[in-house]
Order: C-alpha cells, then structure tokens, then sequence
C-alpha cells in the first residue's frame, strides 16, 4: 500500500474540510485510552505505581472506596507519552464511568493545545462536553474556538458558535465561523449560518451547507483560479477532486475562458509502488475562433501557420511500471491538436499555476512549447548485469509547418542491444558492443529498415605509478533498407574502423586555508593526450537516418553537449589535449564531522586535424578551443559558462553564460536571482537570448518579482512578466501580469494560510 504523502497521490483537502480539525483533538481528549480520567484509578495506593501509563500530582489527591470517587484538586498535573494536563479540579467515579474537570483545563499533546473552562466525560458512552473550549493545531497552524463542543457519539460532534482561524492574536484578521456544526468523522457534517468574515465583517455568508468529515484524502472542490488575457478574455478554473482509491485520484478543471468557449480537462495518476507510477492529463476545448486571422500581427506573433480546426486539445502524460521477467516500461506521451495550442492556453505567469508540473512530478523533461516537434513513445527495457536490451516504439508529431509532415521520416520502433565493458578471460582486454535495428516510417518520403553494430575492445593498463595509457579499437557498420512511394528500392551502408590512445595522469596539491569556514583546499589538475584515426566509406547520400559513425566517444563526458558536429561522418586524423582542474575544499563542523564542497570546475579542449581536408576541404587544422567553468563558492550561488573560439574566424562561435543566487531573509524567506545568456553563431545567422528573473522579499511582507526574455539578434522582447506580492502571518495577496507571443495575461491570487490559495504559491 502506498504512502499517501507521495507525490504521485497528492492528499487534497476542499476549504470545508477545517471544520472535522476542529473536533479532531477533542476526540483524542475523549476516547478510553487518551481521556483523563483514565489514569484516575480505584485506590490511592496504585496511584503512586510507576509503571502505569498515567502520572499524576496534585496539592490534594483523595479516593473515596464507599462513593467509588478520586479526586485531584490544586495545581493537578496529569502526564501520559508526550500528553499534559492541566487543571484545578478533576474527579472521576468508577461506577458511572463519569469524570469532570473543572476550573480550566489545559490539554498538551505534541505542540497541539485544547483549553476550555471545564469539561464532562462518560467513559461508559464515550461521550462528553467541553464549555469554552480552544483549540490550536500546531501542523496547521489552525486556532479553533467554540463556546461548546460535545461528543454524542462514538465519532459524532457538535460545536456551537465555532470559529477557524490561522491568524495570531485576539483580533485575527481574517475567520471562518458556523452558529452550529454537526459532523461525524469519515462522514458528513452540516453548518448551519457559515461565514468568511474579514476583521469580523462578513464577506462571504451561507446559511446551510453539507460537507464531507475525512481525515483521508476525499474528494470535492479545489480553490478556484482567475485571470484576464487579451487573447482569451476572462478566465475561471474551478477543480474537482476525486479520490478514487489509495492508488488513484483524478482532477477534473472546469475552465471557462470569455472570449474562446468553455474548456474541459482532467488528470488522472495512480501509484502501486515507488518504481510503478504515471500520471496523465487531457484538455479540450470548441473554440469560437474557428479560423486563424492571418491578417492579425498578434496572431503572427503565434506562429506563422494557418490554422482551422476548431476542435482544439493536448494530451499529455507518463507512466513508469514494472513488468515480470525483470521488464520495465516507461511511457511519454505529448500530443496536441495544433501548432499554436500551447502557447495559447498554456499558463504564462511564473508562480500562479493551478496544475501539476509533469517534468517535474515525472523527474524528465518534456518539449518546451516551442519545440519543432512533439514526441511520444514507449520504452521496455531489461537491465542485466553484463547487458541492456531495449525496445522502443516512438512518434514525433511536427509542429513548425503542418504542411511538411507527411514528408517526415521518424523512427517508428527499434531495438537496442548494449553489452556493458566485460574483461575478456584473465587478458588486460575489455570489450563492449552496441548494436540497434530502427523501422523509419513516412507517408510520402522513403521508409524502411536501419540496422547498426559497432564492437569495440580497450587495452588500459599503467605506465609506471602516476600515468595511465589505454588504447582502444572499434569498428561500426550502419546499413538501411529503403523504399520510396512508388515502390523502388534503394540498399545504403556505411562503415568506419576507429583506432585510438589515451594517455592521462592527475595531479593534485591539497593548501591549508581559512576562508569561508574552509580548512583546506585541494587543486587537482588532469591533462588527457588523445590520438585518433578512422576510415570512413559509404555508398549513401547524406540522409538523417543513420546515426553518426563513431559519435559519442569522447576524451571527456562533458565534450558531448558542447560538440555535438565532432559527430559527423567523415575520416579522421586528430591529436587532441583535454585540461580539467578542480577545486575541493574541505570543511569540519562543531562537531567534528567533514564535510567536501566542490568549489569549481574549468576544462579546456583543443584538438589538431594532420588532414586538413577532412575539415571542410579547407586549411583548418585547428579545432575550436572548447572552455568551460563552473564556480560554487557558496551553496546558494552558481555561474557556469562555456565558450567555443574559432581560430579561423578569430570570433567566439558560441558562448553560453548562466548565474543563479539565493538570499536568504528573516522568516524563512529566500531572495532569488537568476539570469541566463545564449549566444550562436551559425552559418546562415545567429542568434542571441538573454533573460533574466529577480523574485525578492521587501519590507514590511511586501514582495516583488520580474522576469524577461529578450532576442538580442532580432531586438525583440520574447516574453515578460512582473508580479508583486504582500504575505502578512496568515494571509497574502498576489497580483502579476505577463506577456508573450502578442498576449498579455494579469492574474490575481489570494492565500490563506493552512486552507489553500488560487494557485502555485
């Protein structure tokens, strides 16, 4: 059985639900084995008996054997695993089973308080009364007061003039209030005159309601989510929830938007254990604008395609699960109707969204809206201790111009078998092997059947203690069976033999420092030598479905996402130098422990082709110089950047630049900063972005944010959006407003503390 705290089951409580916590103490105040009068037992001699579950002390302790009756008067202290009482008066009698507690009683039970003038209980009916009773529940922080609370039943209460706040002091600024409430707990309950009242005066005022009393997730409504947009008009979300079982629950969103039509949506997730969960979500709307205005600059601003479906809807979702024979599946799904559905209705403010974010619920990525395509596929796989073997089945939905897509070749389905570097016999001689098989679909462009080994052995072994020489060889055969539209067939292949040595060793030189709480820093340097030569041939053209020859096997992992044209097919003669330095410092706290942070990273990659003409067909023996560092000297401050120089233009050809810091404030609160700098330089033109995002806390509870994303090439805004916010003890207020592809949205979002809010606080 699941944990009902996981992510992928999210416990969901509606508004109503603060009334069963108020009466959630009391029934711990009143069942046999927490109620105080239990530890009153029959005779005094007992009551100084260590070993029971109560203990209790007072200025006078008497028992009465003729009348059955013990009672504790003057400063009674009554003490039982982590529950306190406090009280003046307190008599219980044996032979009806009835205990009353007079002049004030104070109830402690692990930070929650219950107080109250006095109290009545029946040990026999389980029932009881508490006169003037207070309430406050530490996890919520909720204070609750009622001039009465009684038990009429094994788990049915009653309270009268009940008051719900989150707010300290006498004069909360906000309170929820019912003249009478009945409820029986893991069922139902009725208010009778409820009201949200604000400095006392009633905002919001119903004269009868039902509401569901469980302590489990249950379902019923969520907080609502409003908004405007130019381009969609007024909006209003009202969720419901539903807690199908302990495995699954679902969200259904009512959305209406002024100016585009009513939108339905629903997510649905289950879990059966930590590794078997998914969640998946569908939206779909008639919209009233049945055509796409080609003539409207905001609507260009969108996409530069027409569109005129009116059914308009995305599917969306994940699923991992664990099969027999040692099987997992991992499923993707992301589909829409249309190109421009998703920067259209997809939320746009930072900070207010009402809806679970599936990259990270699922910890993967999903497309960015403004991704070409949209990619969904399933995933089986078996991981063995000397093997993976995978199959997957894929499908990449074209989003730019709908035009192209049925000229589109993907790679409906494969296999891939990976054998892991295994020692041959006792030899110094590892060896690995890779090998796929894909089916490329396409309605109009060829399709057909693309297979591909590729065997390799390595030989590491020392050159004396400090330097390591490893050389290696591979061979890799691609090969393809193709078929066009009218039917005629077309045989391809390539291959390349790759032969290469590594020669690398460290070096390192631990400093005494005193400088941030550090005690000492360690510099370590490792320089990598690389040679590499390949043969390539081929009888193919140049067509996107082979996989590279020879591609990622790098000097280093971090080459791979900075140098991904080294990938191309062609013959190669290069002598490569790879630089790494790393900075570990080391740290002790109070108590003695160590503790390692690492400080920063810096690596250089130059490579040197002895034939030019694999390069282009030009003089260029140079490879751009790779550079990239990376600076932690706090933990809540990061830069990173990486840069590629082109020796041959004398220019920087790509340059990518990041920071984010954090500051912490008084009351838990965090100040962040974040900016971002991306800079290409292609052949047919460049491009460069910048954005940034500042979200701080100012004075007095208020706050404020921004955040924009700039084309610098094109010297145009992306996107923008401003927010500012005020938080006092109990409640906040947030109001925002955006703009992005020619739409700008403003939002508004109030939070009560412990009862919800009208979105992603």
């Amino acid at each position: 059985m699941p944990s009902r705290r996981d992510p992928a089951i999210r416990p969901q409580y509606p508004l109503k639900i603060f009334f069963v916590w108020a009466i959630g103490l009391l029934y711990l105040f009143l069942t046999p084995e927490t109620c105080l009068a239990g530890g009153l037992l029959k005779n005094r001699r007992l009551l100084k008996d260590n070993g029971l579950p109560w203990n209790i002390s007072a200025k006078t302790l008497v028992y009465n054997e003729k009348e059955g009756t013990c009672q504790a008067e003057g400063d009674v202290v009554i003490t039982k695993a982590g529950q306190t009482l406090y009280t003046q008066y307190a008599e219980f009698n044996v032979k009806t089973g009835i205990a009353r507690v007079s002049g004030g009683l104070r109830l402690e039970t692990e930070g929650d308080v219950v107080e109250g003038q006095k109290g009545t209980f029946n040990l026999n009916t389980q029932t009881g009364e508490i006169t003037g009773a207070s309430l406050f529940l530490r996890a919520n922080h909720y204070y609750i007061h009622g001039s009465r609370m009684k038990k009429v039943g094994e788990a049915s209460y009653v309270v009268w003039d009940c008051t719900l706040t989150t707010c300290d002091g006498a004069n909360p600024d906000w309170t929820i209030t019912g003249s009478e409430v009945n409820v029986t707990i893991e069922g139902y309950g009725t208010v009778k005159h409820s009201a949200f009242r604000v400095k006392g005066l009633p905002i919001i005022y119903v004269p009868y309601m039902i509401f569901p009393a469980k302590t489990k997730r249950q379902s019923g409504l969520l907080p609502p989510r409003a908004g405007y947009s130019t381009l969609n008009g007024a909006e209003l979300e009202i969720p419901l929830y539903w807690a199908i079982s302990d495995q699954t629950d679902a969200t259904f969103y009512s959305r209406c938007l002024s100016s585009r039509g009513y939108m339905q949506g629903a997510e649905f997730r289950y879990i059966r254990d930590v590794h078997s969960k998914g969640a998946l979500a569908f939206d779909i709307l008639s919209d009233r604008k049945e055509t796409k205005d080609m003539t409207d600059k905001h609507s260009l601003e969108i996409s530069p395609f027409a569109r005129t479906n009116r059914t308009r809807y995305r599917l969306m979702g994940w699923a991992d699960q664990d099969l027999p024979l040692d099987l997992t599946a991992r499923l993707d799904a992301d589909y829409v109707s249309d190109q421009d559905y998703l920067r259209e209705f997809e939320e746009k403010l930072a900070g207010f969204s009402s809806r679970e974010n599936l990259s990270e619920e699922s910890r993967r990525p999903f497309q960015e809206k403004r991704s070409p395509t949209r990619r969904s596929a399933l995933r089986l796989s078996r991981d063995g201790e000397s093997y993976i073997l995978q199959g997957i089945g894929s499908y990449y939905q074209p989003m730019e111009d709908p035009a192209i897509k049925d000229n589109i070749q993907e790679p409906a389905g494969g296999i891939n078998f990976t054998l892991i570097p295994e020692q041959i016999a006792k030899l110094p001689l590892f060896f690995n092997f890779e090998s796929g098989y894909e089916y490329i679909w396409s309605d109009d462009a060829d399709r057909g059947h693309s297979v591909s080994i590729s065997p390799q052995i390595n030989l590491p072994f020392w050159m004396g203690p400090y330097v390591q020489f490893e050389p290696s060889f591979s061979y890799t055969y691609n090969g393809l069976r193709a078929r066009d539209d009218q039917g005629k067939k077309n045989n391809q292949y390539q291959t390349s033999y790759e032969g290469s040595a590594r020669l690398t060793t460290n070096a390192e030189r631990v400093y005494d420092l005193h400088w941030l709480n550090a005690q000492k820093l360690r510099h370590k340097i490792s320089p990598v030598l690389t040679y590499t030569y390949r043969g390539y041939h081929t009888n193919a053209d140049r067509t996107p479905w082979f996989s590279p020859v020879g591609g990622g096997r790098y000097e280093s992992p971090w080459l791979e996402a900075i140098y991904e044209e080294e990938t191309e097919d062609r013959n190669r003669n290069r002598i490569a130098f790879a630089l790494e330095n790393f900075l570990d410092a080391r740290f002790q706290d109070k108590k003695g422990r160590i503790l390692y942070q690492q400080w920063g990273t810096f690596k250089l990659y130059q490579g040197y082709d002895f034939d030019p003409e694999t390069r282009d067909g030009k003089a260029r023996p140079f490879t751009p110089l790779m550079a990239e560092l990376i600076v932690r000297p706090f933990s809540s401050l990061e830069l990173r950047g990486n840069a590629r120089w082109d020796h041959d233009e004398n220019a920087f050809t790509r340059s990518i630049l990041s920071g984010s810091l954090s500051v912490a404030r008084s009351g838990g609160r965090t100040d962040t900063y974040e900016v971002d700098y991306q800079y290409f330089k292609d052949p047919g033109e460049g491009q460069t972005n910048i954005s940034c995002r500042a979200d701080i806390n100012l004075t007095y509870g208020f706050s404020a944010g921004a955040s924009f994303q700039r084309d610098i090439e094109a010297g145009q805004s992306i996107s923008s959006a401003g927010w500012l916010g005020y938080q006092s003890q109990c409640w906040g207020l947030k109001l925002g407003a955006s703009r992005e592809d020619g739409d700008t949205n403003v939002m508004v979002l109030v939070r009560l503390a412990g009862l919800g809010d009208t979105g992603e606080w």
